[in-house]
């Protein structure tokens, strides 16, 4: 215990590194690859927590519906007034942004910590590069679960500016996945804004 109470920490400021000279091991805020795909994957979903739990998301989502007055579900036309509204994102899907915008900063060796991904995915949709739809939580399920199916037309958000710039860093499955979606119009579905079967007289 003795020998423990001399150990000195220093930090490297402008790296952002601690370290000891007793020991060889470095502690960095900022890393430049993972170890293996299980800690790839795990630091995307922490980024996607920290996202979807930040004053900045909420903020961006209450503008879309007070403010833009996105205030109706976009499939059944229902009001927020009388039922639970939420914001889908739906090209790219949360998960892909993060992706996408991790994949770029490995590529071009730009060290990178949780809080620089979630400021750069923030940024995005401060941009209105996120496609994104509002839908009541029974239409959200039903689209995450695979049983819905949103026509391109009813999509909002510039999301071709981030598939211009970011496609480039999503695998062929998450490409295959949004092209899927945009492949999706009124005239394969058979249905339109305000006219999805059984919901045609809702107001």
């Amino acid at each position: 215990m003795e020998e423990e109470k001399d150990i000195t920490v220093e930090s490297n400021i402008e790296n952002l590194e601690l370290y000891s000279d007793k020991y060889p091991f470095r502690l960095a805020l900022r890393i430049d690859k993972f170890e293996n795909e299980a800690d790839y994957k795990k630091f995307i979903r922490n980024c996607e927590k920290l996202v979807r739990g930040s004053i900045e998301y909420k903020l961006w989502k209450d503008y879309i519906k007070d403010v833009l007055n996105v205030n109706s579900c976009m499939i059944t036309n229902e009001n927020s007034a009388d039922c639970c509204l939420e914001i889908h994102h739906h090209v790219p899907t949360l998960y892909q942004l993060l992706k996408a915008v991790i994949n770029r900063r490995l590529e071009s060796n730009e060290p990178f910590c949780v809080f620089d991904i979630c400021t750069d995915c923030i940024e995005i949709h401060f941009q209105n590069r996120i496609g994104y739809l509002a839908l009541i939580t029974s239409m959200h399920e039903k689209v995450h679960s695979g049983s819905l199916k949103i026509p391109k037309q009813l999509i909002r958000g510039n999301f071709q500016s981030f598939l211009n710039d970011f496609s480039r860093y999503l695998d062929d499955e998450d490409l295959n996945q949004i092209y899927d979606k945009l492949a999706v119009s009124e005239s394969n579905t058979g249905w339109s804004a305000g006219s999805y079967p059984g919901m045609e007289g809702i107001k």
